[in-house]
């Protein structure tokens, strides 16, 4: 009996061992890219060429190389390989506030606690970053492979971190830590600094009180007899990197009054400084020669003005010329914003971009507006990779295709400023993640144009926010693809308010609108996904967090 025992288990170890070999599951840290177009770096390409990874480092690029047996193989003919792209400014990673907390209180609002205040600079991308948090996944499937990201707030909301786009744990993703300070010109709310000018008195008084800090914490280290012990202050000391000149200041600076503030400020105070989401740049293009740029790769929805084909001239309201010169007017807005990077181009500036107001899947196509407005595909591509490897101080791992450098890569089917090129592959520290080629569009038949879902008419909104149930009426209205509309205030259904920046791509409807009160107005951005008598979807409002929204069909235009 023990004998059979014994033979059936020489048996099962048998079949064990040879279904391992006939199912041989590779477990390789070793990466070879084969038959690509390499562009090493803006301008400069390999035909043919293959990539060594190993230990998530490049060790070998060329035309010719030894491939180690344990090499999974990535056959890369027909397809192009770039350095990973780098994001300047981002909040990748960082969770939205899910709706506002309730707060405390106050009972000296000209003097609040900092937190109320939205002075925390002291606080670390660490302790906030989550690393499934979808946001790493959509940006990494664009072609971003590292991002500088800060944590959300308001006037100082901390301390920045470069991180990698891969990792199962936040250890992964922390490449370096402590990086910069991140500021920006926002108010509190119903305390002080609750104006702009307020945020200014409160961050020349924040630094100048960090100088005074500093220097009394040199002069107690050099000799501290008779001296009394400096005070530990998390906020001032989170300064100091800024006043030794060994970190930039990052400011968002969105517009032409925030860099001009931005500036005034740095020639009183004299910190190094770097700009981000820069929106509006060409106005101090010849001031901006000796600050880090990364411009904003968020622009606004393309306006389309209707020409006139009729020879005989109509009849026009005083509304019909109004609304013909504001859209007139927007539409050299969104010239100005798409041709800003080739124009700072044209001055000698270089610059990165940044994400802090972008989604991740509108970020290529609006690099291609910036393209087809005179923006070269090199300098797009220096934008994306060699330029912020160099201002965030990470060229010598980052930024080229080139040997001992980190193995942070991406691979397009196709050019990848062509419209139709895919991102198929993207190596993240030699980590290896794959995507599926989107399938083309099909050629609509001669005359044959797709139509949108029709969403005209009235709809019920239902939602809850900060702890209050809320409802009302949404109006819409679509002509020629171009949506407008009303919705009703909650709390007096008589209000309604115009929805603003509105657009209707298939099912999904996206817009704005201003909401004021306690003071203050406040954007909040709807996206919406209808179908013929319902619709779901998210309200966001800024830093208080997204907020679940849904609602019904009540009729349709007649």
């Amino acid at each position: 009996m023990l004998k059979k025992i014994y033979l059936l288990f020489i048996l099962l170890s048998s079949i064990w061992k040879l279904e391992a070999q006939d199912n041989p599951k590779p477990i390789t840290n070793t990466f070879v890219i084969q038959n690509a177009t390499i562009v090493t770096s803006p301008g400069k390409k390999i035909e043919n060429g293959s990539i060594l990874i190993k230990n998530g480092l490049i060790q070998a690029v060329g035309t010719k190389i030894n491939i180690p047996f344990d090499a999974k193989i990535i056959k890369a003919d027909s397809m192009f390989v770039y350095a990973g792209f780098i994001d300047g400014a981002s909040h990748v990673g960082i969770p939205k506030p899910q709706g506002e907390q309730k707060r405390p209180e106050i009972k000296d609002p000209a003097n609040p606690p900092n937190d109320v205040a939205g002075i925390q600079p002291e606080r670390m991308v660490r302790d906030l970053l989550k690393a499934d948090e979808k946001s790493i996944e959509e940006l990494r499937e664009v072609g971003f492979t590292m991002a500088h990201v800060f944590p959300e707030g308001r006037m100082l909301p901390g301390k920045g971190a470069i991180v990698l786009l891969g990792g199962k744990s936040v250890n992964d993703l922390i490449f370096l830590e402590n990086t910069a300070l991140f500021m920006q010109f926002q108010s509190a709310r119903g305390v002080f600094p609750a104006t702009l000018i307020g945020v200014i008195s409160k961050f020349e008084e924040l630094y100048l009180q960090a100088k005074q800090a500093h220097e009394h914490e040199k002069m107690y280290v050099a000799n501290p007899t008779g001296m009394k012990r400096p005070e530990k202050d998390a906020v001032l000391e989170a300064f100091f990197p800024v006043i030794e000149q060994k970190q930039n200041l990052f400011m968002k600076a969105e517009s032409s009054k925030e860099i001009s503030r931005a500036l005034t400020l740095q020639k009183e105070l004299g910190y190094p400084l770097t700009l981000v989401e820069v929106k509006e740049g060409i106005n101090y293009a010849d001031k901006l020669k000796n600050v880090n740029l990364f411009l904003s790769l968020n622009l606004p929805k393309e306006i389309k003005v209707a020409e006139k084909k009729d020879s005989i001239a109509k009849v026009q309201t005083w509304e019909d010329l109004e609304k013909e010169g504001l859209e007139k007017r927007q539409k050299e807005v969104v010239e100005q914003r798409e041709q800003q990077a080739t124009q700072l181009a044209a001055k000698g500036l270089n610059f990165g971009f940044s994400t802090l107001g972008v989604k991740p899947k509108e970020a290529k196509a609006n690099l291609m507006r910036m393209i087809a407005a005179g923006l070269s595909e090199d300098m797009a591509l220096a934008a994306l990779t060699t330029y912020p490897a160099k201002m965030l101080g990470i060229d010598k791992v980052a930024g080229t295709v080139e040997k001992g450098k980190m193995a942070n890569l991406l691979i397009s089917d196709a050019p990848f400023f062509d419209k139709e090129s895919n991102v198929r592959y993207v190596f993240v520290d030699g980590q290896l993640f794959e995507y599926e080629a989107k399938p083309k569009k099909k050629p609509k038949a001669s005359g044959e144009e797709e139509k949108p879902l029709d969403i005209s008419g009235t709809w019920t909104y239902e939602t809850s926010a900060g702890g209050m149930d809320m409802s009302g009426q949404l109006v819409l209205e679509v002509k020629d693809s171009d949506v407008s509309g009303t919705m009703s205030s909650p709390m007096n259904p008589a209000e309604k308010e115009a929805i603003k920046n509105a657009s209707l791509s298939g099912k999904t409807l996206e817009f704005e609108m201003n909401v004021s009160g306690g003071g203050q107005s406040l954007k909040v951005v709807y996206e919406l996904t209808f179908d013929e008598d319902s619709y779901e979807g998210t309200m966001s409002v800024g830093q208080y967090g997204s907020f679940k929204i849904k609602g019904t069909k009540l009729n349709s235009p007649k």
